[in-house]
């Protein structure tokens, strides 16, 4: 199980409002260390970018759990958007999404499905391939 980051501002990890928790947006990093950089598509390919998913996905996890007390308090994921840092001409961002998907679901099961966005955009903080941010219903 991966560990919480702190936040890299002046911002919640999670939010939790009326049974919701709200995830910000998590980096491929342990602690301060970034543990995949670069754009998908040129210097980073789909395999390590699905790689990067999965564990910002643990990351969404394990930052639902330290708020709430356990993964058992999660009754259902409901949305995760992913930003993808992509090279020019790079349109397989929901590819690198499906690392998220599987981990999320090879984790929690059918409480793991949920709603999905996948963007590329130009840069993402720290240089990160991936960044993911997730919304889930939670029991107190």
């Amino acid at each position: 199980m991966s560990s919480v980051n702190k936040p890299g501002g002046n911002y919640l990890p999670v939010i939790i409002h009326s049974g919701i928790a709200y995830v910000s947006g998590q980096l491929p990093r342990r602690g301060e260390d970034l543990l995949y950089a670069g754009k998908v598509g040129a210097n980073v390919d789909i395999a390590a970018a699905q790689e990067a998913a999965a564990l910002c996905a643990d990351l969404c996890i394990s930052a639902v759990n330290h708020a709430t007390g356990g993964e058992d308090r999660i009754v259902q994921v409901l949305q995760l958007v992913g930003y993808i840092a992509s090279a020019p001409g790079f349109t397989q961002q929901s590819q690198v999404m499906n690392g998220a998907s599987d981990r999320l679901i090879e984790r929690l099961g059918d409480r793991g499905r949920h709603t999905r966005t996948s963007v590329g955009v130009a840069e993402l903080p720290r240089g990160a391939p991936v960044e993911l941010s997730m919304i889930a219903a939670v029991r107190s």
